[in-house]
């Protein structure tokens, strides 16, 4: 009988280590461990609207993800970092980031945190997936660096022609940030050479430094000695604001544009009046009515209590092509370039895109307006045509 006990309790011992074996596989199937992906743009400070929109678009794609269910039965966790819009700072962000260990980061907001984190993303091999930076400095780069915003090459040129040839623009000034040359002093370059080659003149172009906090009203002075009928800024939301109230305030009856940069509605909150008529050219198509569009911005009303800029709809799309590429793989950061690469007619909130071998997306651009305190598409913009509807 003692013999017998002990073969059976030697049995129920080896039943509950299996059992316990089991549950803890199954634990582990069930509770794995989450995918980090990190973000990291300016989220504070006077040109923070950009780099919070897109955290938040960010922010709510990871959560209708993981409410489906994660990517190859993993829940993403979402690394935010603050880069302050300093290059350095940019640096430091993605370093950290990159020590978590995340597979990938989204971000930076803007064109000059960019090219400074990919001197650490790149040698790092990290996927460096930006929402909004556009600099054709970027394009055509064997590297780590990917975007699902297009390169503003065409659309500059494009803007260009139609300021000449539609709008009767003979001579521009120009003022722009040079905080962010890697943008804005490119924009400045491209839309200039397109501008000058169909018989436009630039009549004076100023720079300014946002983070010095410049007197606006003595760069504007210089400007419009320079007798032009057209005013092109290249700067942020608030900046731009600014530069419009200005030229407002000294009665300076000029014809003003904007690149896309500046298309936040801190833009319409902080310009008000003056930015009534503002053309701006950009890839987003904000008076879209498919479907997913429509819904994403219901959503994001709901959640964060303010309409989506393009920033937030491209961060939103970000962060769901990286899901994409991401189930690819199988949760995993190795073969993440390559999937992402392979990606064709990614259905977005307004259109489909593809990702080419150097990680640049061709899209539609469009020429929009600020009327009524609203963003309004005037019409689809083409190279060589100035746009169609």
């Amino acid at each position: 009988m003692i013999r017998n006990y002990r073969h059976s309790w030697s049995g129920i011992v080896g039943v509950i280590l299996l059992i316990g074996s089991l549950s803890f596989q199954l634990e582990g199937c069930i509770k794995k461990k989450p995918i980090l992906i990190g973000f990291s743009a300016q989220l504070t400070g006077r040109q923070a609207e950009l780099g919070v929109q897109e955290r938040n678009g960010v922010q709510l794609a990871i959560e209708t993800i993981n409410e489906a269910g994660g990517v190859a039965g993993h829940k993403i966790e979402l690394l935010v970092r603050d880069d302050l819009g300093v290059p350095e700072k940019a640096k430091e962000a993605d370093q950290e980031l990159i020590k978590a260990g995340v597979h990938a980061i989204i971000g930076h907001a803007t064109s000059a945190q960019a090219v400074a984190g990919l001197e650490v993303t790149n040698p790092a091999k990290v996927i460096m997936l930006s929402p909004t930076v556009s600099s054709p400095k970027l394009s055509g780069l064997d590297d780590y660096f990917f975007r699902v915003y297009p390169s503003f090459k065409d659309s500059a040129q494009a803007f260009a022609e139609y300021t000449y040839r539609r709008e009767g623009v003979t001579r521009l000034a120009v003022i722009y940030d040079n905080d962010n040359a890697a943008y804005a002093k490119t924009y400045s370059t491209a839309f200039a050479e397109k501008f000058q080659s169909i018989g436009g003149k630039i009549a004076d172009e100023v720079s300014f430094s946002s983070k010095a906090q410049p007197d606006f009203t003595s760069l504007l002075l210089k400007l419009r000695r320079s007798k032009a009928n057209g005013l092109l800024i290249i700067a942020s939301d608030v900046d731009t604001a600014l530069i419009t109230q200005r030229s407002r305030l000294m009665n300076w009856e000029i014809r003003r544009y904007s690149s896309a940069w500046a298309q936040t509605e801190t833009l319409i909150k902080n310009g008000g009046q003056a930015v009534e008529g503002l053309k701006i050219e950009q890839a987003y198509a904000v008076s879209s009515q498919s479907r997913g569009f429509l819904d994403f911005q219901t959503r994001y009303q709901a959640r964060f209590g303010q309409a989506p800029s393009f920033g937030a709809a491209f961060g939103y799309e970000a962060a769901l092509v990286l899901a994409a590429a991401l189930e690819k793989t199988g949760g995993k950061a190795e073969g993440l370039r390559q999937a992402l690469t392979g990606i064709r007619d990614f259905r977005g909130l307004m259109d489909t895109f593809s990702f080419d071998r150097f990680g640049d997306v061709e899209r539609p651009f469009y020429l929009s307006t600020i009327r009524g305190g609203k963003f309004i598409i005037l019409q689809k913009m083409t190279l060589n045509g100035a746009g169609g509807k």
